[in-house]
């Protein structure tokens, strides 16, 4: 048979070839699921349960080495972290690790209220582009209805006129995002900020996520003072 008479052919499941069997039995007098001790109806029933449950299995085992692909490193990324010989390098690294969780993060680099595009991973952002960002940091507020000093975010974002601006530069429109604010200096903050495109986020070590941003916050500060970590 060719590959596309296969792709082209309707699926037949379990349950309808058994139908079929006793539809056959029934024309030809001899009643498979009158006589059978388990009617043959019930036996395809809890085939195809099995078979839900097989499937199941294995999508959990899938989910099960996803999230232990997403484990992080922590000892080796902040080595990778005091390799780094400027602030740039700095982000850069940071935006990739989260990006093995997250398809989508940007870094935005906040200074007298204003928000500015520093890095990104996934959001389609060249980097011209991506340095023309300049928002008020109000935008970050509206989403997640907190002043944002400290606290991390993570949950549905709040539709305002600023957020879907933000939204319109950066593409979609996500029903989950994650922002975790450090300071750098005393008047430098970075905001970073990642989503799962249209599906929810997915379990995040939510803890480890601060330590790293805070670590690279901390790198960035050295490098800025010209100190080495």
């Amino acid at each position: 048979m060719s590959e596309d008479k296969k792709t082209t052919e309707p699926k037949i499941t379990y349950q309808e070839v058994v139908k079929e069997e006793i539809s056959f039995a029934r024309a030809t007098g001899y009643d498979k699921e009158m006589t059978s001790v388990v009617p043959l109806a019930e036996l395809a029933r809890r085939e195809e349960e099995r078979l839900q449950r097989m499937a199941a299995g294995e999508e959990e085992k899938r989910e099960v080495e996803d999230q232990a692909q997403r484990v992080i490193p922590v000892g080796e990324i902040i080595d990778v972290l005091r390799a780094a010989r400027s602030v740039e390098e700095v982000a850069g690294v940071l935006v990739e690790i989260v990006a093995n969780l997250l398809p989508r993060v940007l870094l935005l680099w906040e200074r007298n209220a204003m928000l500015y595009g520093f890095a990104s991973r996934g959001v389609g952002l060249e980097e011209v582009k991506l340095l023309t960002i300049e928002m008020p940091k109000s935008v970050l507020e509206e989403m997640t209805a907190s002043d944002m000093e400290l606290q991390s975010h993570i949950g549905p974002p709040r539709k305002t006129e600023q957020v879907r601006r933000l939204f319109d530069i950066i593409g979609g429109n996500p029903p989950e995002v994650l922002l975790i604010p450090v300071y750098v200096t005393p008047v430098d903050r970075w905001i970073l900020y990642a989503d799962n495109l249209s599906a929810p986020l997915p379990t995040l070590e939510i803890r480890l996520l601060e330590v790293i941003v805070s670590r690279a916050g901390a790198r960035a500060d050295l490098l800025m003072d010209g100190k080495i970590w």
